[in-house]
């Protein structure tokens, strides 16, 4: 019998990239993520706008936010990612307004899972043999094994959205029902698709410090210290133990544009298009 050995989680800090805050920007007399986000897409969807109208919104608030960032950080290349770059003539509209940037602009092959792919080549570098990678959004989680990709949608009824600045509740239940969601999520996808992983790399929507306290998201777990031990603890991860790598999402993304070969230039503007934008700057030695 194998001997039972820990899961020991740390903060990771992918080699030039720095997170930038860039929700709250103020976009066309809005913050960003009022225009450029899953909940004001879906909303408008639901009102009867039709894609292509849809898709044209949204590429003139990211050229808008694009306009304001390349002028602050000057890159030599911008990366998008993120459901939100899956809408219908999204590629074809956003090439036709960004054509007056100084530097080019490339949305990843495959937006959504871009980054958590990402993830298994930061573990393989790492020396794992079977990594685990899982990109937790706050509309969906990803998973992804060397062999196969998962999205498991987050649902709104069990996990209401908890906005910054919203009370929380006060017995916590909101808690466990998340840890219930990734943990639950990540247990299902290793027992139906992936070998028993020797490493993980887990994504959270959310600031981390280096004690992986979580900071404010609309899962409501911002300085809950125990949320990685308790998603590590109810996995069901193998009990021959390994590391886990924890990340922001935005981290993660800007990790799949320095593997895309397409993505050129020492500094790189990377932006997450998904619930709401995020964004990292990642710079090449």
């Amino acid at each position: 019998m194998t001997d039972a050995r820990p899961w020991l989680a740390r903060r990771h800090h992918p080699p030039g990239v720095t997170p930038l805050e860039v929700w709250n920007l103020p976009v066309l007399g809005q913050e960003f993520w009022e225009l450029a986000g899953a909940v004001r897409v879906d909303a408008t969807r639901r009102a009867g706008v039709p894609e292509p109208l849809l898709t044209t919104r949204l590429v003139a608030t990211v050229q808008a936010a694009l306009e304001l960032l390349v002028r602050q950080h000057a890159p030599d290349a911008v990366y998008l990612s993120g459901g939100l770059a899956c809408l219908e003539g999204f590629n074809a509209e956003l090439a036709r307004v960004t054509t007056a940037l100084p530097c080019a602009v490339h949305v990843a092959e495959a937006p959504r899972f871009a980054p958590v792919h990402a993830g298994l080549a930061v573990l393989q570098s790492l020396s794992a043999r079977a990594p685990l990678s899982v990109d937790v959004g706050q509309t969906s989680i990803k998973c992804a094994s060397p062999h196969v990709s998962w999205l498991v949608e987050r649902s709104p009824v069990t996990l209401p959205w908890l906005f910054i600045g919203m009370p929380r509740p006060k017995d916590g239940h909101h808690l466990a029902a998340a840890v219930r969601f990734i943990a639950g999520t990540m247990h299902t996808f290793i027992e139906t698709n992936a070998e028993a992983p020797d490493a993980l790399c887990l994504a959270l929507p959310c600031p981390l410090d280096e004690a992986l306290r979580p900071g404010g998201c609309t899962y409501g777990w911002e300085g809950h210290a125990s949320l990685i031990t308790d998603i590590v603890t109810q996995a069901g991860l193998p009990m021959s133990g390994g590391t886990v790598w924890v990340l922001n999402d935005a981290e993660l993304a800007a990790e799949s544009a320095r593997r895309d070969a397409r993505v050129k230039g020492r500094k790189v503007l990377c932006l997450t298009l998904g619930f709401g934008p995020g964004g990292a700057l990642l710079e090449r030695t």
